[in-house]
C-alpha cells in the first residue's frame, strides 16, 4: 500500500477537528454568539496547526506552533471568567512545564521564546479550565490531556526519541480537543 502523500496526510489528521466543527455548529441555537464564534475560531486555528504540522518540512514549525497558541488563546477567551483561583492547580501545571521546558531547553536554540511562549498559553489554558464557573470533568480533563499529548510531542521532537510518538501524540491531542468541546458545550448551553 502506497504512503500518503503530505497534504493528504494533513487534510486527515485535520478531519476530527472538523467533526468537532460540526458539534460546535449543531449546538448554535443553545449558545452564546461571542462563544460560538471563540470556539469556532480555537478549532480552526487548531485545523490549521495540525495542517502545517504535517507538511512541516522543518520550515513550518513556528507557523504551527502560532496557529496552537490562537487556538489556545480563543479556549481562554471561552473559559473566561474565572470564578475562582486555584493556586495550587497553577503551580502543579507551572512546575510540571518547568520540568518538561528544562529538559528540552538545551536543544530549542532559535525557537526557544516561541515554545516558552506557547508553554505558557498552554499552561494557561489548562490550568484555568478548573477556575472557572463553565469548569467539569470534561473540561480539566481536556486541559491536562493537552498539555501531555503538547509534552510527548516536545520531549519527542527536543529531547529524546519516543517509541510510537505519532500514535500517543495524535490519540491524546484528539482526546484533549474533544473533552474540551464535550466539557464547554453543556456548560455554555446552561449560561445561555
Amino acid at each position: 500500500m502506497p504512503a500518503l502523500s503530505q497534504p493528504t496526510m494533513a487534510v486527515f489528521k485535520a478531519l476530527p477537528i472538523g467533526v468537532l466543527i460540526v458539534m460546535v455548529l449543531k449546538a448554535r441555537n443553545q449558545i452564546q454568539n461571542r462563544i460560538l464564534i471563540t470556539l469556532l475560531v480555537a478549532l480552526s486555528f487548531s485545523a490549521l496547526g495540525d495542517v502545517l504540522l504535517a507538511l512541516d518540512t522543518g520550515q513550518l514549525f513556528i507557523s504551527g506552533l502560532a496557529a496552537f497558541f490562537v487556538s489556545h488563546a480563543f479556549y481562554i477567551i471561552t473559559i473566561l471568567p474565572i470564578k475562582h483561583w486555584r493556586i495550587e492547580v497553577v503551580l502543579l501545571y507551572l512546575f510540571f512545564a518547568i520540568i518538561v521546558f528544562c529538559l528540552f531547553y538545551p536543544n530549542l536554540n532559535d525557537i526557544l521564546i516561541p515554545v516558552l511562549f506557547y508553554m505558557l498559553v498552554l499552561t494557561i489554558m489548562a490550568s484555568l479550565t478548573w477556575m472557572t464557573d463553565k469548569s467539569n470533568g470534561f473540561l480539566v480533563l481536556g486541559g491536562a490531556v493537552f498539555v501531555v499529548s503538547d509534552s510527548i510531542l516536545g520531549l519527542n521532537r527536543f529531547y529524546f526519541e519516543i517509541v510510537h510518538a505519532d500514535i500517543a501524540i495524535m490519540c491524546s491531542y484528539y482526546l484533549a480537543q474533544f473533552c474540551l468541546i464535550k466539557g464547554f458545550l453543556p456548560a455554555i448551553s446552561k449560561q445561555k
